[in-house]
């Protein structure tokens, strides 16, 4: 199944790796893969009620196995979330996005990780981006709880501006779940393709991205991206360069 969502916004309810072999080289490849670590969607199951909304999830597509990069990093610009549970497998690289997604103050108890990292060929250094969110306790989209491993859209908006990409790059999304990439993609004018293997998970996210394509073009933040030590941004966002030497890969400054 295809749906068109708008000229710029195409989703497809396919396994992607029917259809990678056929996707340009020159595209950007920027997804949240399954990890491979099992994780337990069952929060209702596991009383996790007082932190989540209290879904019993399947379990994600795939994450039963151990996740391998190597099919993606052929594309000129990538960008991996979940990095750290298969870095082994990965080229060396100075760029890593990095959300800090713990609560004020540490109020609550963040039952999973304190944050996520993504690797990237696109960006120098390590850049971080606050933006709490831990079940109610949420900088956005409090109370919208469509994937048991959803990412926050303006994370991804915020990857995106960070990776720089030229107004015309084809954004691929193989694992889009419930299209929060492509929300920021189309908030941002940009070019995407999201893949989805579950059905149920693909009809959210068509119904998501046809109601983001209803409403009126939404104010973008804007940020220095210098590598200067200090941030500019107004997204929660907080520069942290450090000295590296590149070991390949593409740069945003190129």
């Amino acid at each position: 199944m295809t749906d068109r969502i708008t000229d710029r916004i195409e989703i497809v309810n396919a396994d992607c790796y029917t259809l990678l072999d056929a996707w340009p080289s020159d595209a950007a490849l920027v997804t949240d893969p399954p990890y491979g670590i099992a994780y337990p969607c069952n929060f209702k199951t596991r009383g996790r009620g007082a932190l989540a909304d209290t879904h019993d999830w399947p379990d994600v597509h795939g994450d039963d196995e151990p996740f391998n990069p190597a099919p993606f990093l052929r594309f000129a610009s990538v960008c991996l979330w979940g990095a750290i549970n298969f870095a082994d497998k990965l080229p060396p690289q100075s760029g890593w996005l990095v959300w800090d997604k713990r609560t004020r103050n540490d109020v609550g108890v963040n039952d999973q990780a304190d944050g996520e990292a993504a690797w990237t060929n696109r960006v120098k250094g390590l850049r971080i981006f606050r933006h709490m969110w831990n079940g109610f306790w949420r900088d956005s989209e409090r109370g919208e709880a469509w994937h048991p491993t959803q990412k926050p859209v303006a994370l991804m908006g915020w990857a995106l501006m960070k990776m720089a990409l030229p107004a015309e790059t084809l954004v691929i999304d193989p694992f889009a779940g419930s299209g929060s990439l492509g929300i920021a993609c189309m908030r941002r004018g940009l070019r995407y393709l999201g893949v989805e293997i579950d059905p149920d998970h693909y009809a959210v996210m068509r119904d998501r991205l046809q109601r983001e394509a209803r409403q009126p073009e939404l104010f973008q933040p804007s940020c220095d991206t210098a590598d200067t030590g200090k941030s500019d941004c107004r997204d929660g966002s907080l520069d942290l360069p450090f000295e590296t030497h590149e070991r390949g890969g593409r740069d945003a400054q190129e």
